[in-house]
């Protein structure tokens, strides 16, 4: 019988170009003699197309209870309710923003054994750290280990509760032609990890860095390869940390979570305390709600109206959209009759948060008139709504969670769109003793009317 001729494929070891022939050099990354021959045998694949394939009906399903927690609530919040068997995710973020102690905060709450694997600090590094944050060690194991097989053969055998790659771009094979952070490598080593994170149902987090741009460094396809993708920042003013999902096969994606970090580790920060002060009334601050996710966090919009000595007058947003500033400059001037034009006009979101939601425009149109009529809003008034092109006050997602984080602030009278005032009348959370007064708003003009009557002359 005549037996099929064998066919040599080749692949490179840099990019994983594949080949039919052997060339010299790889037209994909540019680098010469990396192409190496693949085996013509059969594949695990052919044998794997000859099994019966399983039905819906009949695989095993895992319930939710089946999550790991981190021992952190913020971080499971943002997870989807905690870490599933199996699951693979990438935590990114720019240096220096406290990737690595986040993740030994998170060996001290997680309560099972922790593997650590670190291609940038030594082991004594790490303990320095460890000892500055008084993390218990009975549960933390720490390796050098920098090659992905290596690494991928030691969950396999030793199978700990959760596994740590800090980072991504410092696996690599050693011995070879390879550096740490090429294409070819991550792309292997993110293989690795994930083929053994589904086969040993442990959950592995890998670190990774980010470019100028923002954007996680390596080939786009890591993103693609992992379950998660969680995003590690700092505020404008480097006060706050907070985590983020853009990506989560297991869970909602817009959750955050806030950090504080201080000199021994980070601090989950409790939202409405850093972003609203309550010590004094002044001109041009007024409370709203922004929402985060599913959080919704009680925030001061200020503003500072001045008449201008020099030149044009100047319209500056800091933690706000500068075009929403802009509009309702123009909407106060045209439909509240607000001299405005002659006016510099400063708008800031406090406690160094950056929102763009239209949520708060209401807040910073009553912070603009309070600062211009040179009048306090009293602390206990909270505003809330998107203010239009013609004036109008429009409704918001979600305002029932808003009305009542702001009456867990002692918040009295909350100023609300007048198109939603019948449905928050009508739901039953905010019909319960001590929730606050609401005050429907339908333009601006009742708005600067509210004001008059609200704030002392």
């Amino acid at each position: 019988m005549h037996k099929p001729k064998e066919r040599h494929r080749y692949q490179c070891k840099q990019c994983l170009r594949p080949y039919v022939r052997w060339e010299g050099r790889c037209t994909g990354c540019g680098n010469w003699n990396t192409l190496e021959e693949i085996s013509a045998g059969k594949s695990e694949a052919a044998n794997l197309a000859a099994a019966p394939l399983a039905s819906l009906r009949t695989l095993e399903r895992k319930t939710e209870s089946g999550r790991l927690t981190t021992g952190i609530t913020d971080m499971d919040l943002v997870l989807g309710g905690g870490l599933v068997p199996g699951l693979l995710a990438l935590l990114a973020g720019e240096p220096g923003v406290g990737k690595s102690t986040l993740v030994l905060e998170i060996a001290r709450a997680f309560q099972g054994k922790f593997y650590y694997f670190s291609g940038e600090e030594s082991v004594e590094q790490i303990a320095l750290r460890a000892d500055r944050l008084e993390l218990p060690g009975e549960r933390l194991f720490i390796s050098r280990e920098t090659d992905p097989e290596l690494i991928c053969e030691r969950i396999r055998r030793e199978r700990p509760d959760l596994a740590v790659i800090d980072s991504i771009q410092t696996v690599y094979r050693p011995g070879g032609q390879q550096i740490p952070g090429m294409i070819g490598p991550l792309k292997e080593a993110a293989m690795l990890f994930l083929e053994t994170a589904r086969a040993t149902e442990t959950p592995i987090l890998l670190t990774g860095h980010i470019t100028k741009e923002g954007n996680v460094a390596g080939p786009r396809l890591l993103e693609h390869m992992v379950d998660a993708v969680l995003y590690f920042e700092s505020d404008r003013l480097n006060h706050m940390r907070v985590l983020r999902a853009i990506k989560n096969r297991f869970g909602a994606v817009g959750e955050v979570a806030l950090f504080e970090m201080h000199s021994r580790g980070l601090r989950t920060v409790e939202p409405a305390h850093p972003f609203r002060d309550e010590s004094h009334s002044a001109p041009g601050r007024v409370c709203s709600v922004l929402l985060e996710g599913s959080r919704a966090i009680p925030v001061e919009v200020q503003a500072l109206v001045s008449r201008a000595a020099y030149g044009p007058a100047r319209r500056t947003a800091e933690g706000l959209d500068q075009r929403r500033l802009l509009l309702l400059g123009a909407v106060l001037e045209k439909y509240g009759k607000v001299r405005l034009a002659e006016c510099d006009i400063f708008a800031n979101l406090a406690g160094g948060l950056s929102s763009d939601e239209p949520a708060l425009d209401l807040a910073l149109a009553a912070a603009i008139l309070s600062s211009y009529q040179e009048m306090a809003v009293p602390p206990t008034l909270g505003c809330l709504g998107e203010v239009g092109l013609s004036g109008e006050i429009r409704p918001v997602s979600r305002l029932p969670e808003r009305i009542l984080e702001l009456s867990r602030l002692a918040i009295q009278q909350v100023l609300v769109p007048k198109a939603a005032l019948k449905n928050m009348e009508q739901d039953e959370r905010l019909s319960a003793a001590g929730a606050p007064n609401l005050i429907g708003v339908a333009d601006i003009g009742d708005l600067i009317a509210i004001l008059n009557r609200s704030v002392p002359r």
